[in-house]
């Protein structure tokens, strides 16, 4: 592997290079309850043009809801201002899928390697209970501070630590992992604010124009799955104005 480090190999075992733009995916994305139990299932949409420009357009029964991240400022389409819980939740959208990691390390994100875990468990799915693994699973631990937007006046920015794990033997992304403040207007690095963790599981990989994409996302907060992300479709370096991701 030549003396790549960890963050390297899993870039190329992703196929990822600097030459893809921009990214569409769909698919559709369903909603549980803490107990478990199926809420709801809408049709997906999204773009994104790295790195920080977003539009997500979520559609059940003839609605459809858009919002997205112009890289200043959320916004949510028939909204004169999105709330700061809201504006947080849009620019949440970009951190689920594995090539942040990527994108954020070649724009100059402070990145280290916090060493090997093990994983005697699978986390649970919807209404199950945690699956014993009969082998752990080795993963290389990697941690990038990731901010997105701009500074606004005095107030923190949108900056997470995020730690990857690295599936040891294959060096794809197996999952991301931060806490999330319960309060959006309080600093990640304000360790007396009240916090849950985010977990965001990748699986079902599939080979997408030399990209190994996840067709499965599963997203857990404070330790239960909340949303399940289920990808039809992922196209790369499509035609797409800035004017996109304009939301007025």
């Amino acid at each position: 592997q030549g003396g790549q480090d960890v963050e390297q190999r899993a870039r190329a075992k992703h196929g990822w290079n600097n030459a893809i733009t921009n990214s569409v995916v769909k698919g559709t994305i369903s909603y549980f309850d803490r107990d478990g139990k199926m809420t709801g299932q809408s049709a997906i949409t999204l773009y994104r043009k790295y790195p920080d420009k977003l539009r997500v357009e979520i559609g059940s029964g003839g609605t459809v809801t858009v919002s997205g991240f112009d890289q200043t400022s959320a916004w949510r389409a028939g909204s004169a201002r999105v709330s700061e819980e809201e504006a947080r939740d849009i620019r949440q959208w970009l951190r689920l899928w594995p090539d942040r990691l990527f994108i954020t390390r070649a724009a100059g994100a402070p990145y280290r390697e916090g060493g090997r875990h093990l994983e005697h468990h699978k986390p649970p799915a919807p209404g199950r209970a945690p699956e014993i693994l009969a082998q752990p699973v080795v993963s290389e631990v990697v941690q990038i501070e990731d901010t997105i937007g701009p500074q606004s006046g005095n107030s923190a920015r949108d900056k997470r630590r995020i730690s990857y794990h690295i599936n040891g033997q294959e060096s794809t992304v197996s999952t991301a992992r931060w806490l999330e403040p319960d309060d959006p207007r309080r600093s990640a690095e304000d360790f007396s604010a009240p916090m849950m963790e985010v977990r965001v599981e990748f699986a079902r990989w599939q080979q997408v124009g030399g990209v190994l994409w996840p067709f499965e996302v599963t997203h857990w907060l404070g330790g239960k799955v909340d949303f399940r992300i289920d990808v039809l479709e992922v196209k790369f370096n499509q035609p797409m104005p800035d004017t996109l991701f304009h939301g007025r």
